[in-house]
């Protein structure tokens, strides 16, 4: 389906979209339909202060958090309005948490349990993070065992008409990703439990308002083509703000050869799901997934781009709107099993990315590197911070500070966006792993871990 608008509904579309992101809330992952990782509304935290940090509280949710945490501000609780935090842990329990520590609300979602050695004890319940809808007082959500619900955000009611099947096999199917959520459309990966056959990677689109399944994406062509084509990416798909178009990153399909039709891509569809346009590297390694979300930014003074991470190691920077034409660079960023998502500023016009491994060419090394744009809009190197940390995570950025959760490191880190100068690290506070992307808000960070805990920092 091509996208006709005249110019009043251009306008009106735009504002519609764009209006998604600007309440102030981080509603959504990456706080924003392009994925960017970007708080440019934080003003208490800042390299100056940022060293002063400390544990405010920590909550136990009873499982470990893969779920990076949301925001929604002034939601009425009983006549009382305050500030939000929702997530979910692999228990299959989904909460939400008043911003000074309490739980105001869980709901039981739930799991599966299989022999899938992803998350400790197998268990496998609230993965992907939730989007918060403020026009319903929704908060979406997934639950392990392949169910979308529509919860009311104040106390977590299931609304009437849900939870929506998204797999009938979710011993085999899983939701990775975040939801997307924007005007009448909210978007769903499935990915697979260690890529157990059969399945079928796709993109489903709900509207939200008849709460029916009205458009699906099948990264291998159809449900009956072959198996595979797993979307992985933590942020879900990305959404072009300006005219609704989706964008997503596939994995491997079990085809000869296993890119086809649309695995291993970049795939530009319509808001429908219509395919417009993908480009398909040249295969690295064996299962070259893309992990990743890809992530749209425009830097001043060059095209609208997008950076996606590939499995092989690559970083590709493309150029949104000739796509099919490939990348305009592929840098070899890390050894293979490159995994996560990356952050741009716009305020510092950088972009963020964590290296968990090192390259093999010794280039780049393992921790947090930036790059920023040379007259060409290419990338160059900026800075690089060595840091015990862990692939597959996703940093996050705000007011001159770049934040990391470090993986088996047990800590988030802070960094000076401008410089790489190391700020400040979470000490012995997180008893976990952590991967989740932290959040900034309000002069406060928060994150979830695997000590089953999400923590909040401020100063």
């Amino acid at each position: 389906m091509k996208l006709r608008f005249g110019l009043l509904p251009v306008f009106v579309v735009t504002l519609a979209l764009f209006l998604v992101g600007c309440t102030g809330d981080w509603a959504t992952w990456g706080n924003g339909l392009e994925r960017h990782g970007e708080n440019t509304s934080e003003t208490e935290l800042a390299p100056s202060n940022v060293a002063s940090l400390q544990e405010k509280w920590a909550v136990d949710l009873s499982g470990v958090v893969n779920s990076a945490p949301i925001l929604a501000h002034n939601i009425d609780v009983n006549g009382t309005r305050m500030d939000l935090l929702y997530t979910g842990s692999e228990n299959g329990v989904f909460y939400a948490v008043s911003t000074n520590g309490a739980i105001v609300w869980s709901r039981t979602l739930g799991s599966v349990s299989i022999a899938c050695p992803f998350f400790p004890a197998g268990d496998h319940g609230v993965t992907a993070s939730a989007v918060f809808d403020s026009t319903r007082n929704r908060v979406y959500a997934v639950s392990g065992d392949g169910f979308v619900y529509a919860l009311d955000a104040s106390d977590g009611t299931v609304v009437p008409g849900w939870p929506i099947p998204l797999t009938s096999t979710p011993t085999r199917e899983v939701v990775w990703s975040a939801p997307t959520l924007v005007g009448d459309h909210l978007y769903y990966e499935i990915a697979s439990h260690c890529d157990t056959r059969p399945y079928h990677g796709r993109i489903v689109d709900i509207d939200p308002q008849t709460h029916s399944i009205m458009h699906t994406f099948y990264v291998t062509g159809s449900a009956d083509g072959p198996d595979g084509g797993g979307i992985w990416g933590w942020g879900g798909v990305s959404v072009d703000p300006a005219d609704g178009d989706v964008y997503v990153a596939t994995g491997n399909s079990f085809a000869t050869p296993e890119n086809s039709p649309y695995a291993d891509s970049v795939v530009r569809l319509s808001s429908s799901l219509a395919v417009k346009t993908f480009h398909t590297p040249t295969l690295g390694i064996r299962d070259d997934d893309f992990g990743s979300t890809p992530v749209l930014f425009q830097k001043d003074g060059c095209p609208r781009q997008l950076i996606a991470m590939q499995k092989n190691g690559s970083l590709y920077l493309y150029d949104r709107d000739s796509l099919a034409d490939g990348p305009r660079q592929r840098i070899d960023f890390s050894k293979s099993n490159l995994i996560g998502v990356v952050a741009y500023s716009s305020a510092t016009e950088m972009v963020y990315a964590v290296n968990g491994k090192g390259s093999t060419n010794g280039s780049y090394i393992q921790g947090v590197a930036a790059f920023r744009f040379d007259a060409g809009c290419k990338l160059q190197l900026a800075w690089q911070t060595p840091l015990p940390v862990l692939g597959g995570t996703a940093p996050s950025v705000a007011n001159g500070v770049v934040y990391v959760a470090g993986g088996s490191s047990n800590k988030v880190y802070a960094l000076r966006a401008t410089t790489g100068e190391m700020l400040w690290d979470s000490g012995a506070s997180v008893a976990g792993r952590a991967v989740a992307q932290p959040i900034v808000v309000d002069g406060r960070l928060y994150a979830g871990a695997y000590d089953n805990k999400l923590h909040a920092w401020g100063l």
